[in-house]
């Protein structure tokens, strides 16, 4: 498993954990901020994690998903708070899992959310805290197509976040038999690519891209 966090890291994640429990900040609230995306960093219960397993995305109505550290998970935001928590039901290491659960209970025991700046606190209904996360570094990709502008965030292996106009979906990887190709939960969407090129499609419209600058935009197969 990679990018386990060291003894060394483990113990300043800890003291970071710590910290928040004796001063909560100003920007607690009921729900974290919207079209978000965080990667675990700690968690109560374990000396140890691996960050690149575990994460959490807030769309932009609230409603929460990730990867557990096996399991996909989803949990919509309801009028009272959160709904139930949907889990899929796959199996994978031991390490793995003990992570996903203990992350799962913690999710579940949540009540409020501590922001401040790149940290994000997972907080119990008596203030304790149950996790804490860290916004990810995530690639960014930038085409055009066809005089179109379509820009997306990889986001976890297999999943990205394309953002069209003023539309911004969760695209998830599909089977193609050369380069990686991207459909939207309804099918209205897809995009592939190869390379700097890239074919985008949406409501039967297909458009031929290229992949622009920033100069420090990576290829898609990187």
């Amino acid at each position: 498993m990679g990018n386990v966090v060291s003894t060394r890291g483990a113990r300043a994640l800890a003291f970071g954990l710590a910290a928040g429990l004796l001063a909560p900040m100003a920007q607690a609230a009921p729900t974290p901020p919207s079209d978000t995306h965080w990667r675990l960093a700690n968690v109560a219960g374990l000396d140890s994690i691996d960050p690149s397993i575990t994460d959490l995305v807030v769309d932009t109505e609230g409603n929460l998903s990730g990867v557990a550290g096996c399991n996909q998970y989803r949990r919509p935001l309801a009028d009272d708070g959160y709904g139930e928590l949907a889990v899929t039901r796959k199996s994978c290491s031991d390490s793995q899992m003990e992570q996903e659960a203990a992350f799962l209970q913690a999710l579940e025991h949540t009540r409020e959310w501590d922001t401040d700046g790149e940290r994000l606190l997972l907080r119990d209904a008596q203030g304790r805290t149950l996790a804490m996360m860290l916004e990810p570094i995530t690639r960014t990709y930038h085409f055009d197509c066809q005089g179109q502008s379509v820009v997306f965030d990889v986001i976890r292996r297999g999943q990205i976040r394309l953002s069209v106009d003023d539309e911004t979906v969760l695209m998830q990887r599909e089977e193609s038999a050369s380069g990686s190709r991207y459909r939207d939960e309804d099918g209205e969407m897809t995009f592939w690519g190869k390379g700097t090129e890239g074919r985008f499609t949406r409501d039967g419209e297909t458009r031929e891209c290229q992949q622009v600058p920033p100069p420090d935009a990576h290829s898609i197969n990187d």
